[in-house]
């Protein structure tokens, strides 16, 4: 059996001059975010429990949250559904220029220095100019790749993952992975291959699919089956040629997640949430949460390839369940003053025992009437508000404050025959057999006791002293 030859977009380009510009401070004015836990409540601009170095729990808080800032929410105009872009960057001329290109991404990186955030991500798409020409896209990839391993060097922050973008190109309108034409099938994998390249040689440490616009409209109008299973081929040889490339990267799975998230109170968290709405009435999404995404994962073996990103919620209890898990995302749409919601999704990762492969990736957009600093308050926000969901989670997995009561809950699991249904094979026989010797202990429904439960976490959080 021949070898297979890599193709040459896995090797750096033709050796080239360098053109070392001088490097231009685009936060110059604001300085680079601290901790400082005596920090006034008017003193936005230092972090309040977040302390990067701070051991707890046996590892950093740096290791446990490992933050990336998105790429793509950076570029972000302050344009949005019903409104022009609002918001002019000294970096950023608006034009799809390589220059134009690099000056966004050298922008990201002291945006990174400033705020103390280690990782960042990005789609293929936000970090080169359009262009459907080969030739054209290598030596886009192969300075981008330059200009990036300089700007990591100087400011040791890391490409945590890079993604293709299967979405926003007009071929891909329906589907990348399932479309009904096979030459836009090839397009995707062609793109794939390219960007998993150039993610092995800017040492991303994931790499992200984001299956957006796979779906139909109607099933009369789509062969389902058929592309199920393309879908599942182009996961499979996206594995294939990582593990040819000699790659050693996690493989992860971003399913489409319905943004029409509610409040308490019944109100949604976004104020556009109509055209979402009639989105998803419009099209029926094959990975249109973690559950189907997992089924679809194992159901083609490939859940020894890959792993999901989730927001917080729900959708990651479901994934850690599974061990599917392998990152979080968070917008602006989760409020940062939950801090029971942010507290128990950083007890899930703590109790876990190592960090998310994929990290706690930020994907928050600036205000369309905010300037620099007000963006960098939003970081601040975020980065505390989770720190603290962190202390909070480790007082509460060392006091045992909540697994007492689930001990207390699930105790007739412990011994007996309960310990027998979960450890070994039970027979209905055995059931009905162990019924009939228990009749005198049967009885109402034991008390949950939620309500009692929910007040004291709530209490504990609100008068925690140990953060």
């Amino acid at each position: 059996m021949t070898n297979v030859k890599m193709s040459s977009y896995s090797q750096p380009g033709a050796k080239r001059q360098k053109l070392r510009t001088e490097h231009v401070d685009y936060f110059q004015a604001i300085d680079k975010i601290q901790y400082n836990n005596m920090a006034a409540a008017s003193d936005t601009a230092s972090y309040r429990y977040y302390n990067s170095a701070e051991r707890i729990h046996s590892k950093t808080m740096e290791e446990w949250l490992k933050y990336s800032v998105s790429f793509s929410e950076f570029r972000n105009n302050g344009s949005d559904a019903h409104g022009r872009p609002t918001l002019s960057r000294q970096w950023d001329d608006n034009t799809d220029s390589v220059e134009n290109h690099k000056r966004c991404v050298k922008a990201l990186f002291d945006f990174c220095v400033k705020t103390g955030i280690k990782y960042w991500t990005a789609f293929d798409s936000d970090l080169i100019p359009h262009s459907d020409n080969i030739e054209e896209n290598k030596t886009y990839f192969d300075e981008m790749v330059e200009c990036v391993q300089e700007c990591s060097q100087r400011s040791h922050v890391k490409l945590l993952w890079i993604a293709p973008d299967l979405h926003s190109h007009p071929r891909y309108a329906s589907g990348a992975f399932t479309s009904n034409d096979a030459a836009t099938f090839a397009h995707a994998a062609t793109q794939i291959k390219r960007c998993l390249e150039m993610s092995q040689r800017m040492n991303a440490e994931c790499f992200l699919l984001w299956p957006y616009r796979e779906g139909y409209d109607n099933v009369y109008h789509a062969d389902v089956g058929r592309e199920i299973k393309l879908f599942a081929k182009l996961m499979k040889i996206t594995a294939e040629y990582k593990d040819r490339l000699n790659y050693r990267c996690q493989l992860l799975m971003m399913p489409y997640y319905n943004s029409n998230m509610h409040t308490n109170d019944g109100c949604t968290y976004n104020s556009w949430q109509h055209r979402q709405w009639r989105e998803t009435e419009m099209i029926n999404m094959y990975m249109w949460d973690v559950t189907s995404c997992l089924y679809f994962l194992k159901h083609y073996n490939l859940d020894r390839y890959y792993k999901v990103c989730s927001p917080p919620g729900h959708h990651m209890y479901m994934a850690n369940v599974y061990n599917m898990l392998g990152g979080v995302f968070v917008t602006n749409a989760v409020d940062q003053c939950d801090s029971r919601r942010l507290t128990l999704m950083m007890k899930l990762i703590v109790e876990q025992g190592t960090p998310l492969p994929g990290g706690i990736n930020l994907k928050l957009s600036p205000r369309r009437d905010g300037d620099l600093r007000d963006y960098v308050t939003t970081y601040v926000k975020y980065v505390d508000a989770m720190a603290r969901a962190l202390r909070f989670a480790c007082s509460l997995i060392s006091e045992q404050i909540l697994s007492k009561h689930l001990q207390q809950r699930y105790v007739s699991y412990y011994s007996g025959f309960g310990s027998r249904l979960v450890s070994s094979d039970v027979s209905m026989e055995e059931c009905e057999e162990y019924l009939k010797k228990s009749q005198g202990s049967r009885g109402d429904a034991t008390p949950s006791q939620g309500e009692h439960l929910e007040l004291t976490l709530q209490r504990y959080l609100d008068t925690c002293d140990r953060i």
